[in-house]
């Protein structure tokens, strides 16, 4: 039998179809046992070429997209993975896990909003997949969606008793709501699943120090650090709970780890090419000393500035440091003659090691003993002070300069924050007291004040930098705050301070006490029970009018007595 040209080129041509369909899939096959291998062995960056290498071969491949997802995700390129993610989805829109992996690596990169829709789509396909649920309720949370979020955590422990991830994200959104017992009893749960998992122990540390549980919070805290000793944010949780007990050799140690611990820090710590002193000779040396954080943290520890310049001074080196320029006027005033202060945008001279500011109390190994607790470390601009003082005209009220909320953007502040209106409430009947606001940019609120009968006077606007603040705290008799910069600001200035605490105070202020160790001229006011302020609030009002009775009276003329006018 014979065949025609044309049917033997088409033999041929299947025949080498298939053998190279066979040599490809035998290479796919070959390069995705080579990813596995190089995946068990911890080798991301050769898994990805395997992967890639599989994928220019075979585009349809999902499971391996995904695991290349997975592995840009690990290796922190999360740009390249919501790439990767996106092309997948746009491939297969009704893919449950292909939605899932986009909606993750857009939270990682902080695009919560943008990761609900793909998530909830997941959602709507397979609702069973591993961690769905949870991510989605985060992301809700984030975005501003607390009460769907809520929903979803509480069906996913009504559906599996066991869900730890929900338990856990519940002990740390009830507080937010006010449900103190329901976080407690959340955490209580998710710990009672796996005590070896450290965000379980950490939320649930979390949960009870709202409830003032300081022992159980500590073993928790302790308990997580132990689970994950290289996240950092386990140890500088710690830190703070053994800090507020004045716990200092473990709770400095651990404090050390703030720039990961801490969510408001990541990121933050600047690029120096010089290392970090680690007690190194300094003859010849210039050591430069920066400032950190908040305003608050640099107005309390820059006490330990003269200490520095002292043993910089001892060894031959010199020290510069370098303040924020909002507080740059004062920091430049209290520095020992032998520093050279700098605002923190200007021009940094040549220095051969650095030093963080929050650091030295572990460098000095400050215990309880031996807190710099001068009662004012820090001085106001004679001149400006002076010209506040020339404007008290009744020197019957005591003036009072108020605060009633921390930033805005602080994690605790809905938890630290009075508000004014209790302060109108508290405070509005009172007489021979005259009421300063100190809160930068709230002059809504002092205008709703005024209009509800509460006589609060405002000339914050004219205050530019802390150093306009602290000339005009100068002129007062006493400053009534919550816990924020002014706190340590009038405090350092040595004026009477009475400062409002909610029941998880800034570890600074310690527990119990109504006095402190850093603050010779602070009274703290503390909250009882959690978010119960107006006991507290009871407490300030009945103190600060007997001292503004008492100020009036010592203010008043003196009668003179009959005798007196006889002769």
């Amino acid at each position: 039998m014979t065949r025609s040209p044309n049917s033997r080129g088409k033999h041929s041509a299947a025949a080498q179809d298939n053998t190279q369909h066979d040599i490809i899939a035998r290479a796919v096959a070959a390069y995705l046992a080579n990813a596995k291998s190089a995946s068990e062995r911890k080798l991301l960056a050769e898994q990805a070429v395997w992967l890639q290498a599989a994928l220019i071969l075979e585009p349809e491949l999902v499971e391996a997209r995904l695991q290349l997802i997975d592995v840009m995700i690990k290796r922190g390129a999360i740009r390249d993975a919501i790439t990767l993610a996106a092309n997948l989805v746009e491939r297969e829109p009704q893919h449950a896990l292909a939605l899932w992996h986009l909606g993750y690596a857009l939270q990682l990169a902080g695009h919560h909003a943008e990761a609900v829709p793909f998530y909830q789509r997941a959602y709507a396909i397979d609702s069973t997949v591993p961690t769905l649920r949870n991510n989605l309720a985060v992301a809700l949370e984030v975005s501003g969606h607390t009460d769907e979020s809520l929903k979803l955590l509480e069906e996913a422990v009504a559906e599996n008793v066991n869900d730890i991830e929900a338990w856990t994200n519940l002990s740390r959104m009830y507080p937010q709501r006010g449900e103190l017992e329901h976080a407690i009893a959340a955490g209580k749960r998710a710990v009672q699943i796996d005590a070896s998992n450290a965000l379980a122990q950490s939320n649930y540390s979390l949960a009870l120090k709202e409830a003032q549980r300081w022992n159980d919070a500590t073993a928790a805290a302790l308990a997580a650090a132990e689970a994950a000793p290289q996240t950092p944010r386990f140890p500088f949780n710690l830190s703070l709970l053994d800090l507020i007990q004045c716990n200092y050799p473990r709770g400095w140690a651990n404090f050390e780890n703030r720039w990961d611990g801490s969510s408001e820090l990541a990121g933050s710590h600047p690029a120096f090419e010089v290392p970090r002193w680690n007690g190194e000779p300094l003859r010849g040396k210039t050591l430069l000393l920066w400032g950190e954080q908040g305003f608050g943290d640099a107005l309390q520890f820059c006490r330990f500035v003269p200490m520095l310049a002292k043993q910089v001074h001892a060894q031959g080196g010199k020290l510069v440091w370098v303040a924020f320029k909002a507080l740059h006027p004062l920091m430049a005033r209290m520095a020992p003659k032998n520093v050279e202060c700098i605002p923190h945008d200007a021009e940094l001279a040549p220095h051969d090691f650095h030093f963080p500011l929050l650091s030295l109390p572990l460098h000095f190994g400050i215990d309880g003993d031996s807190i710099p607790a001068k009662r004012s470390y820090l001085s106001a601009d004679s001149e400006r002070a002076a010209q506040w003082r020339a404007q008290s005209v009744d020197g019957k009220q005591l003036r009072v300069g108020v605060v009633w909320s921390g930033g805005l953007t602080h994690q605790r502040n809905q938890f630290r924050s009075v508000g004014i209106d209790r302060y109108v409430k508290a405070f509005g009947a009172l007489e021979n007291v005259a009421f300063f606001s100190l809160q930068k940019g709230a002059h809504e609120d002092v205008a709703h004040a005024q209009k509800s009968g509460f006589a609060i006077a405002d000339h914050t606007a004219g205050f530019e930098n802390f150093d306009d603040t602290a000339a005009f705290i100068d002129s007062l008799d006493l400053v009534i705050t919550v816990c924020t910069s002014i706190a340590h600001l009038a405090a350092a200035l040595g004026k009477p301070t009475w400062v409002l605490l909610d029941v998880n105070p800034h570890w600074v202020w310690q527990l119990e006490r109504t006095d402190s160790p850093w603050y010779p001229t602070a009274t703290l006011y503390r909250q009882k029970h959690f978010a119960q302020w107006e006991p507290v609030l009871e407490d300030l009002t009945r103190d600060l009018s007997a001292l503004a009775a008492k100020h009036a009276s010592a203010a008043a003329p003196k009668r003179r007595t009959a005798k007196k006018l006889a002769e």
